[in-house]
């Protein structure tokens, strides 16, 4: 898309921002993620991709962002070290 319309693609990342800032006020406004089942662990859909992000008490951090048609591991990555 960036390559053939790069006015498109910068108005979907503005999109994908403006829709990740509601994040801040309503962070558990997604659904939890059905693959790994953890409740601080959530995902909003915005075109056709889905923005997976773990909620903590002072913060929320994006985990990955991925089109909808790729599958998830079945379960969370190991994200320890």
């Amino acid at each position: 898309m960036s390559r053939d319309r790069p006015v498109g693609a910068v108005e979907w990342l503005e999109g994908l921002i403006e829709r990740l800032e509601l994040l801040r006020d309503l962070p558990e406004q997604g659904r939890v993620v059905p693959e790994w089942g953890e409740p601080t662990v959530r995902e909003i859909v915005y075109a056709s991709y889905r923005v997976i992000y773990e909620v903590f008490p002072d913060r929320v951090e994006i985990l990955t962002v991925s089109h909808t048609r790729q599958q998830l591991p079945d379960q969370r990555p190991d994200t320890s070290s």
